[in-house]
């Protein structure tokens, strides 16, 4: 098996990430208004945004906590092989979709065909993102040697991201702008399960008495 430095699939990446963080910003426009008559439309307008913005900051935050499970997964290996470069290319390719799925759920927040689209957009990058994470685990004495074994956390980012995104999927039937409350649950079960899995942990190692 051919195993080549992760250092140039880790710039590749970072870079690739930066930018589709930074082109979320252009789906907001400054409203275009008489300067004169600014004072009494300006702020109608800009009420007029926070259904875009919400969106900016729901595609923003979700890609940085893309961007942290991917430093995370690279992180735990040293080595790379041709499936991790063809995943991670996938991987990389939904990354950069996200800009402009962002845009269009954001300008037809009603229609849910175009809500759908942002949803799956995401639910397919946690998927590669969670196919990467298989994949090094079962090629951990190749791709890692003499690596310990990941953490909970990383097994919870796993899961929590793709059943939230599959829960909007469920509610953009119902209510497509509705849906983009359900990315508040992530935050929410990521904190939680930080404490769950102590729990679980410290009755697992307690002898039974």
């Amino acid at each position: 098996m051919e195993r080549i430095g992760k250092s140039r699939i880790e710039a590749l990446s970072d870079g690739i990430f930066a930018i589709a963080m930074t082109l979320l910003v252009l789906s907001l426009t400054v409203p275009e208004i008489p300067r004169d008559q600014a004072p009494f439309l300006l702020p109608g307008k800009i009420a007029g945004l926070l259904p875009e913005f919400m969106l900016f900051v729901i595609a923003f935050f979700v890609l940085s906590g893309y961007w942290i499970s991917h430093h995370r997964i690279l992180g735990k290996i040293r080595y790379v092989d041709g499936m991790l470069v063809r995943i991670n290319i996938f991987l990389l390719f939904s990354i950069v979709l996200i800009p402009f799925t962002t845009s269009l759920s954001g300008d037809y927040t009603d229609v849910p065909e175009a809500v759908l689209l942002f949803h799956v957009n995401l639910l397919a990058s946690s998927l590669l993102l969670a196919g990467m994470t298989v994949y090094i685990a079962r090629k951990r004495d190749e791709l890692a040697p003499g690596a310990a074994g990941g953490n909970g956390e990383g097994k919870a980012r796993t899961v929590i991201s793709p059943l939230v995104i599959l829960l909007a999927i469920g509610v953009s039937f119902l209510d497509p702008a509705g849906s983009m409350w359900c990315y508040a649950l992530i935050p929410v079960l990521l904190i939680v399960s930080g404490p769950l899995r102590r729990i679980i942990s410290g009755h697992a190692g307690t002898p039974d008495k």
